[in-house]
């Protein structure tokens, strides 16, 4: 079965449509206080979405759902105008839902941590809700985590000791929830909690060694201190206190949870952290501080279409330029015009380009943009003065595509290759490749079902062998091995046993090899948006040619 943002493109349109007819209810019912039905229809309409969202396994998005129905159940109706800001939230929540389901497409895979703010602004909305934890979603049960791994101590630390030494700690975590010097209250903060681990029992002794490594993990990565990530040292600082009180009764698995994950989030140079995620053999988060970061900002940022309109634009004004620069270079036309209109369109790409924030190549633009206000038809410019406008002009279109390729789907392929990015030549040569790869499919296609209409006339299918491994051959080369060995089985299917053999098939069989290409043609949709999670439909594949007798043998990791 196929699930996630595998199969988010099948119901994505159906999902946007539903998500504005509930945002335009709850738009209705902000200025109808008095009509029920509409906020009735509302909550009906956020829990179709949830079931959806739940069906093809989106938990995140799922989860987001779950709290907005239960904020908008909560919501009586005839309440006057003091329920509008928890209204007005629900449609800000649909309005990030319909940009984080277009990330995860674009990414092919989920980031619930994503949500989690927006999660957290809806409960705050419901009286005597609390705040999940920045860790909800990273997959570390709290309940069964080893509390001991540090010695600690057995006997009571003396009282003298202990007040200098959390004197110690509360002096460095003012400065950090201040913001006052956090690179020198750190070293405190540590020195301090090195010296608990030998002086309080075994689970706060523990608590203060993980404690130590998150600050290191914190300093080192670094880590973003935000306010949540600051109140867990003080709520260290409390268990601290009640430890050396006696009061203590046990670890506080929740906070020990909090503390894991960001040294979970460490980079390889914390030495401390790499430790402490040892001992407790932490998960991969599946992401950095900085990559998750990032994805907040695209969040919050221009949408994918925005930046496609922008990008095409752009492309349509450095087509014109380009066209003037060849007109010129040949001395055809108007010469005073191309000039003029050159002048022109040059302004306002570089203008454009600086907004964009693409500030090295609005600079070069802005360069030749003055040498061409010297210009004239009178004297002609030579070659190479055209060719240095030339230059900037294609070095600002090299950057408006990579703009408009820009995404998860460049970060997850940063990642897999060390943190190299895939040159702009590379990718649209890949997506020229998967677009004659879908051509012969097609094709292959038409001609069985041609082969079928005309009462079995092998003519038909001569051509689909030779189609099938041109496409195996891209395939290959688009590294898309378990796709390749799936045609490769297909095309042999039809070549030995359709054409050598000469047997007919019955139409179950054609049923099921239709069902394989099918899969495949899928799969290349798919990953020409994204780095889609390519398991389930290539396994549907292969089920399809192992009916017809056909297995692929092994299968290739992608």
């Amino acid at each position: 079965m196929l699930s996630g943002t595998t199969s988010l493109d099948l119901v994505r349109d159906e999902l946007f449509t539903s998500m504005g007819e509930v945002e335009n209810l709850l738009q209705q019912f902000l200025d109808d206080r008095q009509n029920g039905n509409l906020l009735q229809q509302s909550i009906e309409g956020l829990q179709q979405l949830r079931g959806t969202l739940a069906l093809i396994e989106l938990k995140g998005a799922a989860e987001l759902l779950d709290e907005m129905v239960a904020l908008a159940t909560d919501i009586p109706t005839h309440d006057g105008d003091e329920r509008n800001e928890p209204l007005s939230a629900l449609c800000d929540a649909l309005f990030l839902l319909e940009r984080y389901l277009d990330q995860a497409r674009q990414s092919g895979r989920e980031r619930p941590e994503l949500l989690l703010p927006t999660i957290n602004q809806l409960r705050a909305h419901r009286p005597g809700v609390p705040a999940l934890p920045q860790s909800h979603f990273y997959p570390l049960p709290v309940a069964g985590l080893p509390a001991n791994l540090r010695s600690g101590s057995k006997g009571s630390i003396e009282p003298k000791a202990f007040n200098r030494l959390r004197q110690m700690y509360q002096m460095g975590l003012l400065s950090l929830i201040r913001d006052d010097a956090p690179a020198a209250a750190t070293p405190l903060m540590q020195r301090a909690l090195q010296r608990f681990e030998s002086c309080l029992s075994a689970p706060v002794a523990t608590l203060c060694w993980v404690a130590g490594a998150a600050l290191e993990a914190i300093e080192q990565t670094p880590l973003e201190l935000s306010a949540p990530r600051k109140r867990l040292f003080s709520m260290l600082d409390r268990e601290i206190k009640r430890d050396a009180q006696g009061a203590s009764d046990g670890v506080n698995a929740a906070l020990l949870h909090e503390l894991l994950y960001l040294v979970a989030l460490a980079d390889g140079n914390c030495s401390r952290s790499q430790e402490v995620a040892e001992a407790y053999q932490l998960p991969d988060p599946g992401f950095t501080e900085l990559e998750i970061q990032n994805a907040f900002g695209r969040l919050r940022g221009p949408g994918v279409d925005v930046m496609h309109s922008v990008a095409e634009a752009l492309r349509e004004e450095i087509t014109a330029i380009k066209d003037l620069l060849d007109l010129l270079a040949r001395n055809a036309g108007d010469a005073d015009h191309s000039l003029e209109m050159l002048a022109t369109g040059l302004e306002r790409l570089w203008k454009t380009l600086g907004m964009l924030d693409l500030q090295v190549e609005s600079k070069a633009i802005q360069v030749v943009c003055g040498q061409i206000a010297g210009w004239n038809s009178d004297s002609p410019q030579s070659l190479d003065a055209l060719e240095q406008v030339a230059d900037a002009v294609l070095r600002a279109e090299t950057a408006v595509n990579y703009l408009d390729s820009q995404g998860d789907e460049g970060e997850a392929r940063m990642n897999a290759t060390g943190g190299v990015s895939e040159p702009l030549e590379l990718k649209e040569a890949r997506i020229v490749l998967i677009e004659e790869s879908q051509a012969g499919l097609a094709l292959a296609k038409r001609s069985i079902t041609a082969y079928m209409e005309s009462g079995n006339d092998a003519m038909h299918l001569l051509n689909v062998p030779p189609s099938l491994e041109t496409v195996r051959g891209g395939l290959v080369f688009l590294g898309m091995g378990r796709a390749a060995s799936i045609i490769q089985m297909a095309a042999s299917f039809i070549r030995e046993t359709m054409l050598e053999r000469k047997q007919v098939p019955q139409d179950q069989q054609l049923e099921v090899l239709a069902d394989a290409l099918t899969s495949i043609e899928f799969y290349l949709e798919s990953a020409e948006r994204a780095a889609v999670a390519t398991g389930d439909v290539l396994t549907l594949a292969e089920e399809s040619l192992a009916e017809l007798g056909y297995a692929v043998s092994g299968s290739t990791v992608e």
